[in-house]
């Protein structure tokens, strides 16, 4: 395998998201728990944009990790055009093995050539525009229960998944169905994060060029691109749509006639494999290492409203001691108002502490402890 640079650095990806999303399953978010699924998405970044200009603030579920990986995302795709895409997004990653798998099943694939796919093509920025819209519209992330993203990432929840995510599973479903018959349906035609990337990527520096004279007309270059791009007919691989997977580069059985090159100056496979994730290292690990890549933020962070704490704003990761302090309750007067048993673990997350009182036939949910608050503020 020519482009296997490529594929280890997919395959971490797509092993990396799950495990993070099972992990803000078990530990919960806050503080002292783990990223959440917003805290870990670029596309976040996008979304939060408007507030932050405007107001200065995120929009709640929004991280500052967010906008720095936007950022860096951004950084990749003026270098070397939608390499997120191609090497690091593990929806993409999956739309591709799923395809893989389809064709060895000998599923028949559906082409769309000529104007139904590209009229097709513009749909996605129809739905970046309606995201967009919505969200800084509402100032909420009024969209997230129809996320895909979010659905992927909350797979480790259970039959709970089904609560929030209902609709935003099925198109899930829809998404990983219709990638046996289209590869990559969703990256060529719906998503909004492809849809931001593919307005820069004229911009980027290094491009997929074709030497025509050196060209045997084999086709393998378009019969193995995952955006399903006529690469053999152009001289440079569709600046918009291209995600520099670099499957048409390896593909080729004449050397040269397909390159990753600006002017003189051509990337190799294990070049174009490394680019991607030097800058999401070097962004990342430099923020990390400022203490300015915060993927929560504080209790009274969350809780505050308009400059005023509020008790709808209360999580399932925090604790009774948290909540206490934070309204500055005692937190015998709490426990005691829940009618919870005098040796109820304070120190214990809601999420965590409900599933220990259900042992002892008590039925306590955060939603509970919001409405105790509410009445001791009055």
């Amino acid at each position: 395998m020519k482009n296997k640079w490529k594929w280890v650095i997919a395959i971490f990806f797509l092993i990396f998201t799950p495990i993070a999303g099972v992990m803000h399953q078990i530990k919960g978010g806050g503080p002292s728990g783990s990223p959440s699924t917003d805290a870990l998405c670029p596309f976040g970044g996008m979304e939060t944009l408007y507030s932050l200009i405007a107001n200065g603030d995120y929009i709640k579920k929004i991280e500052p990790s967010s906008l720095i990986l936007l950022g860096a995302t951004l950084l990749i795709t003026i270098v070397i055009g939608r390499a997120f895409c191609g090497y690091i997004c593990p929806l993409g990653t999956i739309q591709t093995l799923l395809n893989k798998l389809a064709k060895k099943l000998k599923i028949k694939q559906v082409k769309l050539h000529g104007k139904a796919d590209k009229v097709l093509r513009y749909v996605k920025y129809i739905v970046l525009f309606l995201i967009l819209f919505i969200t800084y519209k509402s100032g909420e992330l009024i969209l997230r229960p129809y996320d895909p993203w979010a659905v992927f990432m909350h797979l480790g929840s259970g039959a709970e998944i089904f609560e929030e995510f209902l609709i935003g599973f099925i198109i899930l479903i829809a998404i990983l169905i219709s990638s046996m018959f289209i590869e990559r349906a969703w990256c060529r035609y719906l998503c909004p994060l492809g849809a931001t990337l593919a307005l820069l990527a004229p911009l980027s520096i290094f491009k997929v060029r074709r030497s025509d004279s050196k060209c045997v007309d084999c086709k393998a270059c378009t019969r193995n691109c995952p955006m399903g791009l006529n690469v053999h007919s152009q001289e440079i691989a569709s600046k918009i749509e291209c995600i520099s997977c670099g499957e048409c580069v390896s593909s080729c059985p004449v050397d040269n006639t397909l390159e990753m090159k600006k002017g003189s100056t051509v990337l190799s496979l294990n070049k174009m494999a490394a680019i991607p994730l030097v800058i999401l290292v070097i962004v990342v690990g430099s923020n990390i290492a400022l203490g300015t890549f915060k993927t929560s933020s504080s209790n009274v962070e969350v809780l505050n409203e308009n400059g005023v704490l509020n008790a709808d704003n209360i999580k399932g990761y925090m604790t009774i001691k948290d909540v206490a302090n934070e309204f500055n309750i005692d937190t015998n007067i709490i426990v005691e108002k829940a009618n919870l048993p005098k040796d109820t673990d304070i120190n214990k997350p809601l999420k965590e502490l409900k599933n220990d009182l259900l042992d002892k036939g008590i039925e306590f949910e955060t939603e509970d402890l919001k409405e105790v608050v509410k009445e001791l503020i009055k």
